[in-house]
């Protein structure tokens, strides 16, 4: 079973969740827990998780899509949590990072693909001007992508993920950063996510208000709404 709480977003899921600007969610494979960015604020963060009911010790691993504060701010208290926790940064501000946490287990992610733990891989540092690192999780129904902002692009994003694991997209989580895209814009990624034909998507953040409006009316049962507090389970027929 693949369970995912969203544990910081700009949009409302679960009453009592507290929201704001920037994203983190946790994601729990059998006895793995990765939270993957960490908002923007650290104790809000820390307030939704004690929410959600997690134990601190459920967070193994941290990864953090890129730099920007709304989805890094929270990294401090976030890694305080455990302090056996090891942390994955895009080598593009892996050193501002080992500024803010001198003594933590950290990981430098390249531009190349890292399997962090059984069938949980980091797609490596996408994008130019803005380096971003996605999540991808491998079922037997097919990978579930997770992502941050989506900066480089939801189709850059997916073709790095199907040539990792060689599997088409199940579902794809998180932001991707359509809020400045047009209608047309937007209807051509959708046509796009259509032949990939992945099945579910469940996206907030960044992805604007059209572009949720559109992917409702265009993806219609395949639309999963999201926000703080929800929760997502995934069946993994692998395990």
């Amino acid at each position: 079973m693949i369970e995912i709480t969203i544990l910081f977003d700009n949009y409302p899921g679960k009453e009592g969740f507290e929201i704001g600007w920037g994203y983190s969610c946790f994601i729990k494979k059998e006895a793995e827990g990765i939270l993957f960015d960490t908002g923007a604020e650290g104790q809000k963060l820390i307030r939704n998780i004690q929410k959600a009911g997690l134990k601190p010790d459920l967070i193994s691993k941290i990864a953090i899509s890129h730099a920007y504060k709304d989805h890094s701010g929270g990294l401090k208290e976030a890694s305080e949590l455990n302090s056996q926790v090891e942390i994955y940064v895009g080598a593009s501000f892996y050193n501002e990072v080992k500024a803010l946490l001198p003594y933590a287990k950290l990981q430098k992610v390249s531009s190349d693909p890292l399997e962090i733990t059984k069938e949980i891989y980091l797609t490596g540092e996408l994008g130019r001007k803005i380096k971003e690192v996605s999540l991808v999780i491998s079922t037997k129904e097919g990978l579930i992508v997770i992502t941050g902002c989506a900066h480089p692009g939801v189709e850059k994003i997916i073709e790095k993920a199907i040539s990792i694991v060689k599997r088409n997209i199940f579902a794809i989580v998180g932001g991707l950063h359509l809020i400045h895209k047009n209608k047309e814009e937007i209807l051509e990624l959708i046509g796009y996510l259509k032949s990939k034909n992945i099945k579910y998507i469940a996206v907030s953040h960044c992805t604007g208000k059209l572009a949720r409006k559109l992917f409702e009316e265009n993806l219609r049962d395949g639309v999963i709404k999201v926000g703080a507090g929800s929760y997502l389970s995934f069946k993994n027929r692998n395990g």
